[in-house]
């Protein structure tokens, strides 16, 4: 397989390795304490700078001549909307009488799941490309060099 046809370059193998990585090193520590404290920071700290300085001027790019652009709101509204609603069921079922069985946290749920090295992980590993997929997908695009368009040409030729 040459180069052309393998859809990853070099640099997103070598970070989804470092991720990988990463995430195996991260499953090593025990909740709660400095070093997981540590391994989570990072990661998030890094989430927050990439995000702003890659966060674009205007929430909707002009679109090129010919290029279709989906309607929609800022880049990263969804995701705001998601942690929202992530922060408002944690709370409620953190403040539901009753035993924590009937009404789990997602830190219970995640605590069940950190039992398993494997899990924990492959959690670790699915929560930093997260991360990676809403800087990517809210990084102001680079403007293209203009190409050939369909009236482009010798004067006079279409």
């Amino acid at each position: 397989m040459s180069s052309d046809e393998h859809p990853y370059g070099w640099r997103e193998l070598a970070l989804l390795a470092a991720g990988a990585a990463y995430a195996l090193g991260a499953a090593t520590t025990s909740a709660f304490t400095w070093p997981a404290d540590a391994v989570t920071a990072i990661p998030i700290v890094a989430l927050v700078v990439l995000a702003v300085v890659r966060w674009p001027r205007r929430p909707q790019p002009q679109p090129l001549e010919g290029e279709v652009v989906a309607r929609g709101g800022h880049p990263y509204r969804a995701w705001v909307v998601l942690l929202a609603a992530a922060v408002a069921w944690e709370l409620a079922e953190y403040f539901a009488r009753g035993s924590r069985g009937a009404h789990p946290t997602l830190s219970s749920m995640a605590d069940a799941l950190d039992r398993y090295y494997l899990l924990k992980a492959l959690v670790f590993f699915g929560w930093l490309c997260l991360g990676a997929c809403i800087v990517r997908r809210g990084a102001q695009a680079l403007p293209r060099p203009p190409g050939p368009t369909a009236s482009s040409g010798p004067p006079g030729v279409r």
